[in-house]
């Protein structure tokens, strides 16, 4: 864990915990699922195993995650996040969202997770945009993540989901400006930069309920 400040300041004590590499990504993906040591080693493209090691183990230290018993077949061990740990998760989409406000297109070496694209979804729900209940899998060069949107919240998830969804999104980074709003809906169609399997309308729904606009710095080419 990162040294201590030497000052008596929330700041400071929350610093100490989370600000070491890989530390919110880390976190970003207990916030979606228990997970075992294996799955996310795999789910965090580039991390060491000592640095897992050593983070979860500081989390532990912190009150920010647990392990419990894998009661599914073969059985093990699943890090999760606390109660105190799983207060993190507004924090983590709202700096997903001020980090996303910077990010127009992925560079060359870039890669999205399962967890980043549903994180990416959770943070960028707008409240109050749809008056109905619609699911979504999105599908975006070898990452899916699945969502499903009520008027009062956003429940997102690894993977395909267990049932078929309203909406399922084909496309690459170019979805990007989809939730920025920079490329319509149906641009997006009529060009081919994405391609859905559902109704054109649902896609708008989609468009309208998911949002996260680009700042000034990222509308002028920074990543």
């Amino acid at each position: 864990m990162s040294k201590d400040y030497g000052q008596f300041c929330g700041l400071a004590k929350a610093s100490s915990v989370l600000g070491e590499r890989w530390s919110l990504l880390i976190v970003r993906d207990l916030s979606l699922a228990p997970r075992r040591f294996k799955d996310l080693h795999e789910g965090l493209p580039g991390i060491p195993t000592s640095v897992l090691t050593t983070r979860l183990r500081d989390f532990q230290a912190a009150g920010v995650v647990t392990r419990v018993a894998d009661e599914q077949p073969g059985g093990g061990v699943l890090y999760t996040l606390t109660p105190h740990g799983e207060s993190l998760k507004p924090i983590l989409d709202a700096l997903g969202r001020w980090g996303a406000e910077a990010m127009a297109v992925p560079g060359p070496q870039d890669v999205v997770t399962d967890a980043s694209l549903a994180a990416a979804l959770r943070a960028g729900y707008q409240p109050g945009v749809t008056d109905t209940t619609t699911s979504y899998t999105i599908c975006t060069g070898a990452a899916t993540a699945w969502a499903e949107a009520t008027p009062d919240g956003v429940t997102v998830g690894l993977g395909t989901p267990d049932l078929p969804a309203d909406l399922t999104i084909h496309s690459g980074p170019e979805l990007r400006a989809v939730l920025a709003g920079d490329l319509s809906p149906a641009a997006a169609l009529a060009d081919g930069t994405v391609h859905i399997e559902g109704k054109p309308e649902v896609f708008e729904r989609f468009a309208r309920t998911f949002r996260v606009p680009l700042a000034a710095a990222a509308e002028g080419g920074s990543r």
